[in-house]
């Protein structure tokens, strides 16, 4: 339940802090004196946007604040996933708007998203408006009535899981139906490009070895006689290096017995004599046995040409990224090829799926066959303790050609005010007045079934008078025996059933107005609803009207 309210530089509010009470209470005041700032500053609680046009002229800063004692479980384990502490058992709200236009929430000091706000509202409080009216016309709210009163089970999330799975499963097979389709289109050609990479016949490393065999291949009579020369110049008889060495051992050897360093000096004269040895033959072997060969030059360069041809094609820069674009098109074709087994399988396990679905969707919908009838009958009964004794009401539940997340049914509520009438939509039918207490009627009807600890109803008096707004006031008063209960009223019948009164007025001053809030005495309570009932003047016999109208309700 809402437990306590503050407000600081919000709107007309300068400074605001009200202790509410766990049954029914009325907020009653002169019309524009801020009983909407009051519903407005709540709303920013429940996650709706602000702006700096909310704050008092003049202030940096707005605060509002709410604390909310005896949490539903839901409460609690959605605190919980948040990693928010609420060990007292109680869930505080603020937000904070700066001049600039920025906003924060917190949750019992933790920082919060406004979607947190959202969903924690849902298990907090309900603000009912003449704007919630309308939705009595909307097919949703219709449906989610139906599923409020049936209250906490297991069969919409049971179907709603299904149906999650199931969209699942048909979006994949979607997918795989357009995939196998662009495929197709595309497997001639696929086909070819995997056949002439294929018959290619791709190594790595073979296009470098292409292209130094190609150099050497174009420049082979130069290649030889280049070795020839070098392998002259090694081992002529008469100017060679190989002769010139062994003599040079020879000179070298005669005084090995003589000078010190003479040995040290033949033997690197005699390594570097077997290296040069060496690489003789070795040049001697590769003159021998480079040839130019125009047939062999033909091939490579028709080879390379290819290479450098496929390279382009693709727009690739190796031959190792053509071998990987030919295996992703094995895959691919592959794919194709397995495709139909892969079709039939998502096929059947869609079929499973949505079959599934049905079953569930049909156990639903008897359920919210079961739950429009006992609708039907207790709101009736309510519409006639409401001043509607010819009143028809009838949910119409009609089957979906297609499952959608909410079910398999679409609902209608048909109403009819006059016997003579037959029912028809409420959006077409239904006055204002009609439209203020049917939706009354349905509140009270959803409030026993659904843990929601706090309702606000602003104006639901709406279209009403009489012995009709006393009936409204007795069933707003025996909800408030099941949980809080507020209603923003005009009419003295309503404010008289309030267990307690608070009023909302404002003071004008030479530079500024404000708005306040603040909990009627029984006396002032007596006053505030003998000018509710007979204008600004009090008398004696206002007041005894008043004090009579109070005390009916207490004898309740």
């Amino acid at each position: 339940m809402l437990q306590r309210l503050s407000i600081q530089n919000f709107v007309l509010i300068e400074e605001l802090s009200i202790e509410f009470y766990p049954h029914f209470s009325v907020i009653t005041g002169e019309t524009g004196a801020g009983k909407s700032i009051i519903l407005g500053a709540i709303a920013l609680l429940m996650g709706q946007r602000a702006d700096s046009g909310t704050l008092l002229p003049g202030a940096e800063r707005c605060i509002i604040e709410a604390q909310f004692t005896d949490l539903d479980t839901a409460v609690a384990r959605m605190l919980e996933e948040e990693d928010i502490d609420a060990d007292e058992g109680e869930c505080i709200i603020r937000r904070e708007i700066t001049s600039k236009g920025k906003s924060r929430a917190f949750i019992n000091d933790t920082p919060a998203s406004l979607q947190l706000l959202k969903r924690l509202s849902e298990y907090l409080i309900d603000i009912h408006s003449q704007h919630q009216n309308l939705l009595l016309g909307d097919a949703q709210f219709q449906l989610s009535t139906l599923d409020l009163y049936r209250g906490e089970d297991l069969l919409v999330s049971r179907y709603q899981e299904l149906y999650e799975t199931y969209k699942s499963k048909a979006e994949e097979l979607n997918k795989l139906r357009q995939s196998m389709e662009a495929l197709r289109k595309e497997e001639d050609y696929l086909r070819f490009q995997y056949d002439q990479l294929e018959e290619a016949d791709l190594e790595e490393g073979e296009l470098q070895e292409l292209v130094d065999e190609e150099r050497q291949l174009a420049h082979a009579q130069e290649i030889k006689e280049a070795l020839q020369r070098a392998t002259s110049a090694l081992s002529d008889e008469e100017q060679g290096a190989l002769p010139a060495l062994t003599f040079a051992l020879k000179a070298l050897e005669s005084i090995r017995n003589y000078h010190t360093s003479a040995e040290e000096w033949y033997d690197r004269l005699s390594s570097i004599r077997i290296d040069v040895q060496d690489l003789t033959s070795t040049l001697e072997e590769e003159a021998s046995s480079v040839t130019f060969s125009p047939k062999r030059l033909a091939r490579v360069e028709e080879r390379l040409d290819l290479i450098r041809g496929l390279l382009h094609k693709h727009s690739l820069q190796d031959v190792s990224e053509l071998i990987v674009l030919k295996e992703r098109l094995s895959e691919e074709l592959d794919k194709i090829q397995s495709s139909d087994e892969d079709l039939a399988r998502l096929e059947a396990e869609e079929a499973t799926c949505y079959t599934a679905l049905l079953e569930a969707g049909a156990e639903l919908s008897a359920s919210r066959q079961e739950a429009a009838r006992a609708i039907e009958e207790q709101l009736i009964s309510s519409l006639h303790e409401l001043g509607m004794p010819h009143v028809r009401f009838h949910i119409h539940i009609d089957s979906l050609q297609h499952p959608t997340r909410m079910g398999l049914d679409h609902v209608t509520f048909l109403f009819s005010a006059n016997r003579d009438i037959a029912p028809e939509p409420v959006a077409d039918i239904a006055s204002g007045g009609e439209v203020s207490r049917l939706m009354l009627a349905l509140k009270a009807l959803i409030a026993d079934k659904r843990s929601l600890p706090t309702i606000i109803f602003d104006e639901i008096d709406t279209g009403v008078s009489g012995e009709t707004a006393e009936r409204i006031a007795k069933i707003l008063r025996r909800m408030g025996r099941s949980m809080q209960v507020m209603a923003v009223t005009h009419l003295p019948q309503i404010a008289a059933a309030g267990e307690d009164h608070f009023y909302i007025y404002k003071e004008h001053g030479e530079a500024s107005t404000r708005s306040h809030l603040k909990h009627l005495t029984a006396t002032e309570r007596i006053d505030e609803i003998a000018r509710m009932q007979s204008g600004s003047t009090l008398t004696e016999v206002t007041r005894a009207a008043a004090q009579a109208l109070l005390s009916s309700f207490a004898e309740d």
